[in-house]
């Protein structure tokens, strides 16, 4: 896989490529994309929501909901474990797993 990092507009392949598909996936709200509808993740509909661990429990739910969607290019990715924590503004969410049999974690901000 080669891509573009929408950051710096460099080159980006491998691990650092899928670290983005997991950003892009997890901060896009579904049916925001005109033609790709179901892309996305539904957790952000609960963003506005009161701060709880009930609320981090949903979040992390709903993100294994979006890594294991087909649409969402994420299915090469194996996730073990997710870890959703309370920040100040949102949630950051640390997904851990395998891809290509190594282990690799994904972070990202919510």
């Amino acid at each position: 896989m080669i891509g573009i990092d929408p950051h710096t507009g460099f080159e980006i392949n491998d691990s650092r490529l899928l670290q983005r598909r997991f950003e892009r996936v997890l901060t896009t709200q579904v049916t925001s994309r005109i033609k790709r509808r179901g892309f996305g993740n539904r957790a952000i509909e609960r963003l506005g929501k009161n701060q709880s661990p009930d609320e981090a429990l949903i979040i992390q739910n709903l993100s294994f909901e979006a890594v294991a969607l087909e649409i969402n290019g994420l299915t090469e990715f194996d996730a073990t474990s997710c870890v959703v924590t309370s920040q100040t503004n949102g949630f950051l969410v640390t997904m851990s797993g395998s891809w290509k049999g190594e282990p690799l974690k994904l972070i990202a901000e919510i």
